[in-house]
């Protein structure tokens, strides 16, 4: 939620997060484009948002992160290393021109930054369950396989 206001209206000072209540966090933007607004983070918001007082109006972003499984994996170049899988955010980018990008959305880290982006709760439901589907198929089939594999192998 925010109030634009011209640069020169007498601006409310800005409410300071406490111990009781960190939400919502309310302060003070310039625009760079020119005027002020009075910015609240919604309730999920756990940015900081410390170089946001200034900048273009669409900049801003609110969010949280979550954490992905750590997983051990190979890479060519850097060798075994534990890498994150399907870690993100959930986030709203309230002046965004992409309408879908202006409601609370999942922004979804597969694997190493290959993103699927202002994925909708439906289209975040059916990612966990093709992912889910997937993990399944790979249990019943591929699992099988590999063991019977290495079982003639030897």
């Amino acid at each position: 939620m925010s109030t634009l206001l011209p640069t020169s209206s007498p601006v409310p000072a800005p409410a300071s997060p406490t111990a009781s209540s960190p939400s919502p966090r309310t302060w003070l933007r310039k625009i760079s484009s020119g005027g002020q607004i009075v910015e609240t983070c919604p309730s999920f918001c756990t940015d900081s948002h410390h170089n946001d007082d200034v900048g273009a109006l669409d900049d801003l972003q609110h969010g949280a992160e979550f954490e992905g499984t750590e997983m051990e994996v190979f890479d060519a170049e850097d060798g075994t290393c534990a890498w994150p899988l399907l870690s993100g955010r959930i986030s709203v980018d309230p002046y965004s021109e992409d309408a879908r990008r202006r409601v609370p959305h999942i922004s979804l880290d597969v694997f190493r930054d290959e993103m699927m982006e202002a994925l909708s709760p439906d289209e975040f439901a059916a990612v966990i369950a093709q992912v889910r589907a997937q993990c399944d198929r790979l249990e019943a089939g591929v699992l099988a396989q590999l063991a019977k594999v290495r079982a003639e192998y030897r």
